[in-house]
């Protein structure tokens, strides 16, 4: 077994909306009008070893009904040693390619795969969390802590969001095999980008409540896919999109960053 697996999803696409899902939780949404070639880590999804489960969805462009002529898909999934000094690529595990168009307009296109993961790790997760599509309040949830962390950022208590993204933290760590010192590093790192008077930008009830993760996990989304939580620069019109996925703990009645 190698020691620090990394799985990878290397991708080409063309005109479409791409959503790549690993155990139903979204790895990369994108809304592409031209041409990308990329890959995507998804060591993040993956709680423990065992058979995991991808699913690509390839749907139009924003505002489009159906999949334009053009319209071209294929991604690999890859293993990687990062047990050295260099991170090497060892396998090839599976490939999806979207069959040639046949000059029939496609709404959709879906492949899905499964695979055997083996890592050196167990992430304690959202694996036991609270089923939410049994919760009847779960938008006034949503939508309470989205308001909290938002009151957060506008008050510059960045220390406070912080604390509530260290369950995450730590498993980011441990899954993609950071020291202690490089997890302390990607920390400072991210309060010192949020101290750079980023101001906040309020969500909105049109954001869409995604729920994820085989019902265990959700949060607000833009209708582009990207996160609802965004921190624009007002010099540099930078944004910032910060992800968030929400769960209940067993027992909680009150939802938490994962």
């Amino acid at each position: 077994m190698i020691e620090k697996p990394f799985y990878v999803i290397e991708f080409n696409a063309v005109a479409c909306f791409l959503n790549i899902r690993v155990n139903d939780v979204p790895v990369l949404s994108a809304n592409i009008e031209g041409q990308v070639s990329s890959m995507v880590q998804i060591n993040n999804a993956i709680i423990e070893s065992g058979e995991q489960h991808v699913t690509y969805y390839i749907l139009p462009i924003l505002g489009e009904f159906s999949l334009q002529s053009e319209t071209f898909f294929e991604a690999s999934l890859w293993l990687y040693d990062a047990s050295g000094e260099e991170i090497e690529k060892k396998e090839e595990i599976n490939k999806v390619t979207m069959p040639e168009n046949t000059g029939i307009p496609l709404p959709v296109f879906k492949a899905e795969k499964f695979f055997i993961a083996e890592v050196p790790y167990k992430l304690n997760a959202w694996q036991y969390s609270q089923d939410l599509t049994k919760v009847d309040d779960l938008r006034e949830k949503v939508d309470s802590l989205y308001r909290k962390i938002e009151e957060m950022f506008a008050n510059g208590q960045y220390d406070r969001f912080i604390n509530l993204i260290q369950k995450r933290e730590d498993n980011i760590a441990i899954c993609m095999y950071l020291t202690e010192e490089e997890k302390k590093e990607r920390i400072t790192m991210l309060s010192n980008v949020l101290k750079k008077r980023f101001e906040i930008i309020p969500t909105s009830p049109k954001d869409i409540m995604l729920i994820f993760g085989h019902n265990r996990l959700v949060s607000l989304v833009k209708t582009d896919g990207t996160s609802a939580l965004m921190l624009k620069d007002p010099e540099t019109e930078t944004d910032l999109w910060i992800d968030m996925k929400l769960h209940l703990k067993p027992g909680d009645t009150e939802l938490s960053i994962i």
